[in-house]
């Protein structure tokens, strides 16, 4: 029946995302976005070592979830998510992972964070970030694919240029673009050549 096609398919998710689902549905496009990072996550997942991930898929369907009000406290998203999932259990390696996604460090700074995120949360190592930021970087709002170059234009569209998000972007936009390229070419290399270089 289709109640229990239904049942199997939310059976094989993982935990996050059924959490993702139940603290992002309804709340605009979070969920599709958070569903697409998810994807390219596994599109990556060859270039990651074994170990890492679990906790990158992870963090893709959850790097959001500190914009829901239950969850928000400082403003901060990245900082929000990670600390309410650390209180509830969940990995270091994945906490870490949301804590420090996509310019975390450049907008804690100019949110004046960046002492407690240093302090809460040990940086992720550089490729599992990596991963998760390109990722993030390639899918839209709404879910779809886009170009790192379409999705930090548009950032920058959304957001007031003197908002703190705005200003983290133009400061931050040379080194994601240097990191989605490193991504993307361990990507056109194939399993076997990325991981040869996989450090």
């Amino acid at each position: 029946t289709i109640d229990r096609k239904r049942a199997a398919l939310t059976s094989n998710r993982s935990e996050a995302a059924v959490l993702a689902e139940r603290l992002l549905a309804g709340g605009g496009a979070g969920l599709a976005h958070s569903a697409m990072v998810a994807s390219q996550v596994d599109r990556a997942g060859f270039v990651l070592d074994s170990e890492w991930r679990p906790a990158v898929s992870d963090a893709a369907w959850l790097h959001d979830i500190g914009y829901c009000e239950r969850i928000a406290r400082s403003g901060f998203h990245h900082l929000d998510a990670a600390a309410w999932l650390r209180n509830r259990g969940w990995p270091v390696a994945t906490c870490g992972l949301v804590a420090w996604h996509t310019a975390a460090d450049v907008e804690a700074r100019l949110l004046g964070l960046a002492e407690e995120l240093a302090a809460e949360f040990d940086p992720p190592p550089l490729l599992p970030a990596s991963v998760l930021t390109w990722a993030d970087l390639t899918s839209s709002p709404a879910g779809e694919l886009w170009s790192v170059g379409r999705r930090l234009a548009d950032m920058l569209r959304r957001y007031p240029a003197e908002s703190v998000v705005h200003r983290s972007i133009v400061e931050a936009t040379p080194v994601l673009s240097a990191t989605a390229r490193e991504v993307e070419s361990r990507l056109a290399r194939g399993p076997e050549r990325s991981e040869e270089h996989t450090s």
